[in-house]
């Protein structure tokens, strides 16, 4: 993580410290720490505060792990007075400890100076994230990337504050609830390369509109504005085309203009060329479907663009490998093979991975079970976007079709009339159960969700099952 001086901090802030307890001014350098659970000897605790969580109730605790300094609100610094008493601590009194936060790894950013990108988009962001950390680690020099989901006003500056001193590569996924949150987020990382990889209807109960989705993820592209940055986007539709020109007047870089041509899928993954400087190109990805191999195309235009080698491109994105509940594969001892898309689910990234296993050779000779429970965060939007969804499926060439849970059960009367058979369980016991009877070696089975759906549970009952022996069925009706 990277170290700070109190002087630093107290000029950052504008204001002085507060010694209790006979303290001194710490004269070393120190990380800012805001979990307490983390707290070590000499660091220096900045107190968050939350709808659901305060901080500023646990400086006690974090003199107790050896903070030497706290950084408090101004509003609460004699409520922590009180608290610790005659305990020996340095006291840093700032208006918001949150933009203090914000402020720090602002300051963090301009000093260490490293090339950042940001991504955001409706769907495709961490994968993208992942593709993007995998072709600069190609380069030999530092990166830095967000961890889990460390997207949101505290994940950003967290992300900054932790990547070590030698970084050369910083990459920001940017995530939001609502207009003005992206801008938030590229105000303190200040990104050198943005990366739209789309938009969808992610967060529509919260924007109302995808005209508002699409002006939220462009405030990325705001930003790169005052800075003169690189623009790239997965699909540049007329909606962030749209919203796009509104705030910049740069050029953007987008998938449907580069002429990306698919010239193999195997079952190990996709090949794609593309022309760099009169020359064709062809790189590989340890994926399938047209929404991943537009990620991919991100990372290598990043790179292109940030000036890494064709080689390194190459190196790098053959070295990127699903994360776990976002398409991964797994190659059961059962038989199955469980493709695993449980960590969330949103109308984009559904068709994302419907067409993955339809176009997968991999798949090819496979009875294809798709497996669907509800699509969260789509507010007055849920019941025509699941039922959208589902007659959308209706043509596509899948086996069978299992919804999990109440709204998910619009999927299946939307696919209705299918050639394939459907069926609408109340609950992952139910569709489990079902599934069972039907499942033989050599299936193939899909399952995505919204993360709160649980249907990681499902993937590792399924994988863990010692044997499905169900004859194989001719695919029904659908009725």
């Amino acid at each position: 993580m990277l170290k700070f001086s109190v002087t630093e901090l107290s000029g950052l802030a504008e204001t002085e410290l507060v010694l209790t307890g006979g303290a001194s001014a710490p004269g070393f350098l120190a990380p800012v720490v805001t979990d307490t659970r983390k707290v070590e000897a000499q660091d220096f605790y900045l107190a968050l505060k939350g709808e659901r969580f305060d901080g500023h109730r646990f400086v006690m605790e974090a003199a107790k792990r050896g903070a030497s300094l706290a950084i408090v609100e101004k509003s609460q610094i004699e409520a922590v007075r009180q608290e610790i008493g005659s305990t020996a601590l340095a006291l840093l009194a700032v208006p918001d400890t949150l933009q203090f936060y914000q402020a720090i790894a602002l300051h963090a950013r301009r000093r260490h100076k490293p090339f950042v990108i940001g991504i955001t988009g409706s769907s495709g962001k961490t994968t993208t994230k992942e593709m993007v950390g995998c072709v600069f680690s190609a380069s030999g020099k530092g990166v830095h990337k967000s961890l889990a989901n460390q997207n949101n006003e505290i994940g950003v500056p967290l992300t900054i504050l932790s990547m070590p001193e030698e970084t050369s590569y910083l990459i920001l996924e940017m995530g939001m609830r609502g207009l003005g949150q992206i801008d938030e987020l590229a105000r303190v990382g200040e990104p050198d390369l943005g990366i739209i990889t789309g938009v969808g209807t992610t967060h529509i109960e919260l924007l109302g509109s995808k005209e508002n989705i699409a002006r939220a993820k462009c405030e990325l592209y705001a930003n790169l504005e005052k800075r003169g940055g690189i623009a790239i986007c997965g699909e540049l539709s007329d909606l962030v085309r749209n919203a796009c020109t509104e705030v910049f007047s740069g050029r953007v870089y987008d998938f449907d203009s580069d002429k990306v041509e698919i010239t193999a899928v195997t079952s190990s993954g996709t090949e794609f060329s593309l022309k760099i400087n009169d020359h064709s190109e062809r790189f590989f990805v340890k994926a399938h479907g047209s929404y991943l191999v537009r990620d991919a195309w991100c990372a290598v235009k990043a790179g292109i663009l940030a000036g890494l080698s064709v080689a390194q491109i190459k190196e790098g994105l053959a070295c990127w490998s699903t994360v776990e509940g976002r398409g991964n594969i797994i190659e059961a001892a059962n038989g199955l093979t469980i493709v695993d898309e449980s960590y969330n689910a949103n109308p984009d990234s559904v068709r994302c991975a419907v067409d993955a296993i339809l176009t997968s050779s991999n798949f090819q000779n496979k009875r294809k079970f798709v497996v669907l429970a509800k699509m969260a965060e789509l507010g007055d939007y849920t019941d025509p976007l699941h039922l959208e969804l589902g007659q959308w499926l209706r043509d596509k060439a899948v086996d069978f079709l299992f919804t999990v849970g109440a709204e998910a059960s619009l999927i299946a009367k939307g696919a209705n009339g299918s050639s394939f058979k459907i069926f609408a369980c109340a609950d992952k016991a139910e569709a489990f159960d079902r599934l069972r009877s039907l499942l033989a070696p050599g299936d193939c089975v899909m399952i995505k969700g919204s993360h709160s759906t649980n249907l990681d549970e499902l993937v590792l009952k399924l994988n863990e099952t010692g044997s499905f022996s169900a004859e194989k069925t001719v695919v029904g009706d659908g009725s």
